[in-house]
């Protein structure tokens, strides 16, 4: 009786949450977890955006480039859903605390947007191409961009990383149809004006964007002025 009861509940658990997904490029050959894996859960916990290994949509697809990220998903409906997220982290003077603020600008696509970029995904294959640790001859380095393919069924989850295609231009196909991929799928989106109408109204001095801190030219009055809000900020988020 025991038994039968355990079997239940394991059906009914399986039903109610589906089966853990099959994951591809989460871990090395180790069996540890992926660097990039680790950090882009944390960047996904900052920004509010879902989990895709533990997703339960039937299609979600997801790019990442340098303080961009682009999501296309499937809703439970059968319809499709777009957004385009921008970030950038506030970077305080040398001799200030962090403030630790990220400013973040969700923008949602248009149906027609969306159906062309899904329609992009599907022609161009992007799905088959494998992340760059199993391409042959393809370089790793220090600097340089990286982007991350994420993709997820509510069967499986694909983790798929890109080291600077540029540096591999004039060896490897591969990676000039990556670098290809990424242009044209976030030119769909918009992304390049969307971006030079977020980073306009950064409200911080200085501010990171990927990797590299930018500063705006001031005055010493307006450096005062955000010294004294970045001050005043601190106060509220970390009273004594």
């Amino acid at each position: 009786m025991r038994t039968l009861l355990t079997i239940i509940i394991l059906i009914f658990y399986n039903t109610l949450f589906g089966q853990t997904k099959t994951l591809t490029n989460v871990t090395y050959a180790n069996g540890d977890t992926s660097l990039w894996f680790k950090y882009q859960n944390i960047a996904i916990n900052d920004l509010s955006l879902f989990r895709l290994d533990t997703s339960t949509s039937p299609f979600h697809f997801r790019v990442w480039k340098t303080n961009q990220v682009l999501d296309i998903w499937q809703t439970s409906d059968a319809s499709y859903a777009g957004q385009l997220t921008s970030w950038v982290t506030e970077q305080a003077p040398t001799k200030e605390k962090p403030t630790d603020r990220t400013l973040i600008d969700k923008r949602k696509l248009s149906i027609d947007t969306i159906k062309v970029i899904v329609s992009f995904i599907e022609t161009s294959q992007i799905m088959k191409l494998p992340t760059d640790d199993s391409i042959k001859g393809w370089k790793h380095g220090f600097d340089g961009v990286t982007y991350i393919i994420e993709s997820s069924t509510k069967t499986t989850y694909s983790f798929k990383t890109y080291w600077t295609p540029k540096a591999q231009y004039t060896t490897l196909a591969e990676a000039q149809y990556l670098q290809s991929f990424v242009d044209k799928i976030f030119d769909l989106s918009n992304g390049a004006t969307t971006w030079k109408q977020f980073e306009k109204n950064i409200p911080y001095e200085c501010y990171s964007v990927g990797g590299t801190i930018r500063c705006k030219v001031l005055t010493k009055k307006q450096k005062r002025l955000f010294a004294r809000e970045r001050k005043n900020y601190r106060q509220q988020a970390y009273p004594m």
